[in-house]
């Protein structure tokens, strides 16, 4: 008995680390960690862990996380958005030929203008593609996918074809573009307060229940009285707003809107990063803080290869086999959770 209680006691204190290390995103912080020493040994001295670099990475990762906050909801709920990259592009389009109306002096009314029809476009958008998946029983990896092309042609066919570069209102580029608040630049700061919203919306509130009980079991959500076609056609609603915005903030950045491939390489980085941080394709599953910190990775590592001097090619490489990686691990993760737990014979003192 004396032997026993130390054990049992060594046991109980490892207990809170072993539950620390089972959460996937403590492994994903690890990889995070990891990737930065990786590129700070590697990178030129004095390029990778600077204050200037630093703020880039922020910078850059703003619009990922917030097409990564979008496609969480949307896969939580046991559905896919493709069309979150396209619909960036047609709203920030739309803001630009909004504020393309009053020319280069706009003030408050036309920026505001600007930016409401940019992500109400957007919005009105997702909610059509919620629709005829509810309505028309159409599967939404084939409503998104028609979407995916069908937005980038309307950008490319309001824009003539061609992107367009120009000078964004300086009110619209203090507020969404290249301010700062504390050094912190403020595309990231819109982003990480949507997250941190869309986070609390999904653990704290009814709609949020209701989006995990629609994706893990839709048959049992409805018979337990939810309506799962309004939560489904309010999720790819939000994924579209979403979209807009990140589109409004790519345009306040960059003073142009680019429409030659409807920002493909943000679409596979925020699934990438919505898997990585341990949701399930299957849906029912997944949290925002893993999202958040997942998003981290594609961003460090194209960062990274670009300070080093890799090839432009071998960014979308990484991030198309992050992808497949994440894909994998999940398919993975499932099959071990399927698997019954194996019995341990019981000892016998005799």
């Amino acid at each position: 008995m004396a032997e026993v209680l130390p054990r049992q006691r060594a046991r109980a204190a490892r207990l809170p680390l072993a539950r620390v290390t089972q959460e996937t995103g403590f492994w994903i912080l690890v990889v995070l960690i990891a990737l930065i020493v990786a590129f700070s040994i590697v990178a030129p001295s004095g390029t990778f862990l600077t204050t200037f670099n630093l703020q880039t990475l922020l910078g850059d990762s703003s619009e990922l996380l917030i097409l990564a906050a979008a496609e969480l909801v949307v896969i939580v709920s046991g559905g896919i958005d493709l069309s979150v990259g396209s619909l960036m592009t047609l709203g920030g389009a739309l803001c630009f030929l909004t504020l393309h109306q009053f020319g280069d002096d706009a003030g408050t009314f036309p920026i505001v203008l600007g930016v409401v029809v940019g992500i109400g476009s957007t919005a009105l958008w997702g909610a059509m593609n919620g629709l005829l998946i509810t309505r028309f029983n159409v599967p939404p990896f084939v409503v998104t996918l028609g979407s995916l092309g069908a937005a980038l042609g309307v950008a490319r066919l309001l824009l003539q074809g061609g992107s367009f570069a120009s000078i964004a209102p300086q009110g619209l580029q203090n507020a969404l573009g290249v301010g700062k608040v504390l050094g912190i630049p403020m595309p990231f700061v819109v982003g990480a307060a949507l997250a941190l919203v869309l986070g609390l919306m999904l653990a704290r509130t009814r709609f949020g229940e209701h989006v995990y009980l629609t994706g893990a079991n839709s048959e049992g959500a409805r018979r337990a009285g939810i309506s799962v076609k309004r939560t489904q056609v309010l999720v790819y609603t939000t994924s579209g707003a979403l979209a807009g915005v990140a589109g409004v903030i790519d345009f306040a950045r960059f003073n142009s809107v680019d429409v030659s491939s409807g920002h493909t390489a943000a679409l596979i980085g925020s699934i990438a990063a919505v898997i990585i941080g341990g949701a399930s394709l299957l849906g029912g599953v997944g949290t925002m803080l893993g999202a958040v910190i997942a998003v981290f990775i594609p961003v460090v590592l194209t960062n990274g290869l670009i300070i080093s001097g890799a090839p432009s090619f071998w960014q979308q490489i990484v991030i198309g086999a992050i992808l497949v990686a994440a894909v994998s691990f999940d398919q993975w993760r499932r099959e071990a959770a399927s698997r019954p737990p194996r019995t341990v014979a019981a000892r016998s003192d005799t």
